[in-house]
């Protein structure tokens, strides 16, 4: 009997461009180009394999892929572990100030429900510490005065992100236990009608884990800190390090930072932490602005990487990174502080004169009461006669920061900062 030939049989994969368009992504830069010429390059059989209306219908799909495409943006819920960066603080030395320190944050770190109005990461929270991002941003309150659990929340709509603030600290501590040669720096914004009754149950947290919270008005070491939650303080939040706003961005525009940084870098070496957040108004989509200002912020990061500055830039606080901006911020380094870290001295340059000691108390120019501040503020009172904190020194008077109504001319001259 005459064995019967087998017949071949042909696999069609369905939707060939769809799997071409995949391996295409993966080999692309934001560089790189996108001509017919350099995709037959990198894929010349998979390419040359679409014809006629399948190459068509891959180009419309790769077209309108890219175009939500933006450097140092991401809104894709993976993460991939080649893009972990769990150690990066292990090669900065231990003497180094944390506000010495370019840091990669997020801004509402845990807002991930809501609407697009509303959501502002797509990272859980273990996804943003492994990929490098040691800077959180958490909004919470209660809704009832018998609440016994500190929820989190969104900034402007008050959603409730399924998450306690107690299991916030706790997922950070574990990830702390794995990785002790880093810190991470919290800020926490109260919100709601019981904010009272919040205050004091964020104090029987503090309490809880009092060994691994740094709550002192100073700037601590690395060494001293490493393995710990670093508090910032807070309006209605009175536990944690000094830190100011920066104006590095005007109208959701980088404007004049190495002339800024010029200014206050000295403040940078053991004086207050320099945070940059821009949130989008309420109205606005955070996905929205943060293609505009992670693109920026790349743009300006990948530049900044030759400047003999480029370690003073603080607290980096975004919406929607990706891991390359996180991992470009992390490789600015430390701000030069000289052995004379913490003073004026340490950092002044040939042509430039620095102040004698701390100044007032920034505040907007164009707003009221900037001496009466600086005479009133137990906290800056304090600084100036010991340049030292007590262990835990809460601030008993914070004056909201008026809005200016006018900017005058030499508003880059001396103050590009204000308390918050």
């Amino acid at each position: 009997m005459v064995p019967m030939k087998q017949k071949k049989m042909r696999v069609v994969t369905k939707q060939p461009e769809l799997k071409t368009f995949e391996f295409i992504s993966r080999h692309l830069t934001p560089a790189a180009p996108t001509t017919p010429a350099y995709l037959s390059l990198i894929c010349p059989q998979t390419c040359c394999g679409l014809a006629g209306g399948q190459m068509l219908n891959f180009w419309h799909y790769f077209a309108c892929s890219m175009e939500g495409f933006r450097k140092g943006f991401n809104d894709k819920a993976d993460l991939e572990s080649s893009h972990y960066n769990t150690d990066w603080m292990s090669s900065i030395p231990d003497e180094t100030p944390i506000s010495a320190i370019a840091i990669p944050g997020t801004h509402e770190s845990l807002t991930l429900r809501g609407g697009p109005l509303a959501v502002s990461q797509v990272w859980t929270l273990e996804k943003q510490l492994r990929v490098g991002v040691r800077y959180l941003d958490i909004h919470a309150g209660i809704w009832l005065p018998t609440s016994t659990d500190i929820n989190v929340r969104d900034a402007n709509w008050m959603f409730s992100q399924g998450i306690t603030l107690a299991t916030v600290f706790s997922k950070v501590f574990h990830f702390l236990d794995t990785h002790r040669s880093e810190a991470v720096l919290v800020k926490v914004t109260l919100h709601g009608l019981y904010k009272d009754k919040v205050a004091q149950m964020v104090k029987k947290l503090i309490e809880k884990f009092k060994r691994r919270i740094w709550t002192k008005v100073s700037v601590p070491k690395l060494e001293q800190v490493r393995g710990k939650i670093i508090f910032l303080q807070n309006v209605g939040f009175p536990w944690g390090t000094e830190n100011h706003k920066s104006y590095f961005f005007e109208s959701n525009k980088l404007k004049d930072v190495e002339r800024k940084i010029k200014h206050i870098k000295w403040h940078l070496c053991g004086h207050y932490i320099l945070l940059t957040e821009t949130p989008a108004a309420a109205h606005r989509h955070p996905k929205t602005l943060a293609k505009s200002v992670n693109e920026q912020l790349y743009d300006f990061v990948s530049k900044w990487k030759g400047i003999p500055i480029k370690g003073c830039v603080g607290i980096l606080s975004m919406d929607f990174p990706n891991a390359d901006l996180i991992r470009n911020i992390t490789q600015l380094g430390v701000c030069a502080c000289g052995p004379a870290a913490g003073h004026p001295g340490g950092l002044q340059t040939p042509g430039e004169t620095q102040p004698s000691g701390p100044g007032p108390e920034q505040r907007p120019l164009g707003s009221a009461g900037e001496s009466d501040t600086h005479n009133k503020n137990p906290l800056r009172q304090q600084k100036e006669n010991h340049w030292a904190e007590p262990e835990l020194s809460p601030v008993t008077h914070l004056e909201p920061v008026p809005t200016a109504s006018v900017i005058p001319e030499n508003l880059f001259q001396d103050h590009y900062l204000h308390i918050i």
